[in-house]
């Protein structure tokens, strides 16, 4: 018997901004009905809150500091996989899938090399959608397809179609850790023009595969690599930060159903590898866990903890964490600004100056960070320092180091060389 087709959907710094996932007045239809007809994973996060780490993360089943995306991909940043990384789409081209790319990937400098059939990386939402059209239209059924559908909506700037209209301002969603400011609320306007652009165009890729007659053996996911491009969110290992939606329909799986699960994206390769049965990756080892029992929706555990890093974004910033349901550790390496802030103002760093200015975010980071989950959900009172917890410090750094150990990190010898230094000292090393 042939094995389902996949599709998973990727956009740029989503996080759960999506009416499923409680937010109103958000257009999202498409999704949201795609959520209502499989299974929502409440608790599922990233490990890592940046986009290459994030999605490098994700697609081998192996954290960013060991497989070398320890930042951003594209231009001078250079970092790029180590050559033994074995991205999901060559495991699934040698287990007979037929292997696509539709949009921007931003998990390797050489998109050649991870495993893909058919590559096209047009940027915009709309022309996405024609492209996969297309190319469905062509697909025969001889094999099974694997698609990694890749949006960069809604990434700064926020682009939109041109049809669709951005709303006012005052009445959209603000998250409860940003101020209700008009930057804030201008930014957030274009944002959700952005999603309801997004959400649109993936109306039109599903729509296709189930005019071709394809939809009800094919497996759908739809996540994002990190949060929502806000301060306290991407760029931070906040809760923020790390939150994504995971979005699951497959054939003969949960239908309308949610889970409460602690789930991760380091765990997306192991668990869809051991949906369909095929064996995972053993050189270099997956690290992620295959728990394929969550996107059934009968495991409603999944991870007891689940780990998060940051290196490199816009400069060197080495932090860990480990939160469970309860707590959130996180270390933090460097003596660096507590908000990172693009020096791009009018793209990447609009808002990020009056935010901190209001709330007072001043100064550099602590050197630990311990929030009680439970009563403190928007993580703003740090305990690390209060004696009534120095317990639970001791506990989650063990823990912590454990696991940096476990995971060979780098970072306990010494740090980390960015993907741009070692560019460069080859160049200039070179006679």
């Amino acid at each position: 018997m042939q094995r389902p087709n996949i599709i998973t959907i990727i956009s740029h710094d989503l996080g759960r901004y999506l009416g499923c996932y409680g937010v109103p007045r958000v257009r999202s239809p498409r999704i949201d009905a795609l959520a209502r007809d499989g299974l929502v994973i409440e608790n599922a996060f990233c490990v890592a809150p940046q986009c290459s780490p994030s999605r490098a993360a994700m697609w081998t089943g192996r954290y960013p500091h060991s497989n070398g995306v320890v930042g951003l991909c594209h231009g001078a940043h250079a970092n790029d996989l180590h050559p033994a990384e074995t991205h999901l789409a060559s495991t699934l081209r040698d287990a007979g899938y037929t292997t696509w790319l539709h949009g921007p990937q931003h998990e390797s400098r050489q998109p050649e090399k991870l495993g893909f059939d058919f590559i096209n990386q047009d940027r915009e939402a709309d022309q996405i959608a024609t492209n996969f059209e297309q190319h469905f239209a062509q697909y025969d059924g001889a094999q099974p397809f694997f698609a990694e559908i890749c949006f960069f909506e809604p990434h700064r700037p926020f682009p939109r179609s041109e049809d669709i209209e951005v709303p006012n301002p005052e009445e959209v969603w603000i998250p409860p850790y940003l101020p209700p400011l008009d930057v804030v609320k201008d930014d957030m306007a274009k944002f959700e023009a952005s999603v309801a652009t997004m959400d649109r165009a993936i109306g039109r890729i599903l729509d296709a595969v189930e005019q071709g007659g394809h939809l009800d053996n094919t497996i759908i996911i739809v996540t994002a690599d990190h949060g929502i491009p806000f301060p306290l969110a991407k760029m931070t290992l906040r809760d923020a930060g790390l939150e994504i939606p995971m979005i699951v329909k497959i054939p003969g799986g949960p239908s309308g159903k949610t889970s409460t699960a602690l789930y991760t994206n380091v765990d997306f390769t192991p668990s869809l590898l051991a949906l369909l049965e095929i064996p995972l990756p053993e050189n270099p080892p997956l690290q992620g866990k295959a728990l394929p029992d969550v996107w059934r929706g009968t495991d409603m555990v999944g991870r007891e903890k689940i780990y998060g890093e940051k290196t490199f974004h816009t400069y060197y910033d080495p932090m860990r964490c480990v939160r469970t349901r309860k707590w959130k550790f996180i270390v933090n390496f460097e003596n660096a600004p507590q908000q990172e802030t693009s020096p791009d103002y009018g793209n990447n760093g609009h808002g990020y100056p009056e935010v901190a200015q209001t709330l007072g975010i001043k100064g550099t980071h602590p050197p630990f960070e311990l929030y009680d989950l439970e009563n403190d959900p928007l993580e703003s009172n740090n305990l690390a320092k209060d004696p009534a917890h120095a317990t639970t410090v001791a506990e989650l750094k063990a823990d912590l180091r454990a696991w940096m150990k476990e995971t060979d990190d780098p970072l306990l010898q010494g740090p980390i060389p960015s993907g741009t230094y070692q560019s460069r000292m080859r160049d200039f090393c070179a006679d």
